[in-house]
């Protein structure tokens, strides 16, 4: 099954019985991430002084990544990803990408009641060779000595920014993951921002009083 960095991401990010491991906002900004990373990887866009430069408008034939690319091309002048990458942010993206994941037959779109009252949708697993296939390549990449290819470590890079790494693969080196992930661009910048809206946030509670001294 031929999968974006993005869909693969999401398998990793849910549990098999379709609950998110991770705060949906910090996994919506990866997988916009992962669209700019699999268009990288397809050598459309490169990441120069820190913008987003165009390389080649051919549309890859994905919808989710044709949308994205077509975007950048309508821009004058490329965008600095600090700037771009938040404004992709949507959690509209999640949502077709889980879909896209039901049509193919990895996951199950359900629709559950609570207390008679509140409903609420979750994607348990239908396929588990989906998820375990994402599962193994990563555990292969984290191996001593391995050389994975560069899909694989923008997986990597990503997942552990976002934290998954520590959630959906407990018993991975964390070490490792961290080793190539410095190996990547794109998903270095995105562990920065992650990192600095971390502090932010604590900034504001400490100065709020929300944190006890």
């Amino acid at each position: 099954m031929d999968l974006l960095i993005a869909e693969e991401l999401l398998l990793l990010g849910y549990t098999p019985k379709g609950k998110p491991l991770v705060n949906l906002e910090l996994l919506d900004y990866t997988l916009s991430a992962a669209v700019l990373a699999d268009l990288m990887i397809m050598a459309r866009i490169d990441l120069r002084n820190g913008r987003i430069v165009v390389t080649d408008p051919a549309p890859p034939g994905d919808t989710e990544l044709d949308s994205g690319l077509d975007r950048l091309s309508m821009r004058e002048q490329p965008p600095p990803f600090e700037e771009w990458w938040p404004a992709m942010y949507t959690p509209e993206r999640r949502a077709r990408l889980l879909e896209r994941l039901a049509r193919r037959g990895a996951v199950t779109a359900e629709t559950r009641t609570y207390l008679r009252l509140f409903k609420e949708e979750v994607f348990p697993e239908a396929d588990p060779a989906a998820r375990e296939s994402v599962r193994r390549r990563v555990l292969a990449a984290l191996e001593p000595g391995a050389e994975p290819d560069r899909r694989t470590v923008a997986l990597v890079s990503l997942a552990h920014a976002a934290g998954l790494i520590a959630k959906a693969l407990p018993k991975a080196d964390r070490k490792r993951a961290a080793e190539l992930a410095g190996r990547d661009r794109l998903g270095g910048l995105v562990a920065v921002a992650f990192k600095q809206a971390a502090g932010e946030s604590v900034g504001r509670l400490a100065k709020g009083g929300g944190l006890a001294g």
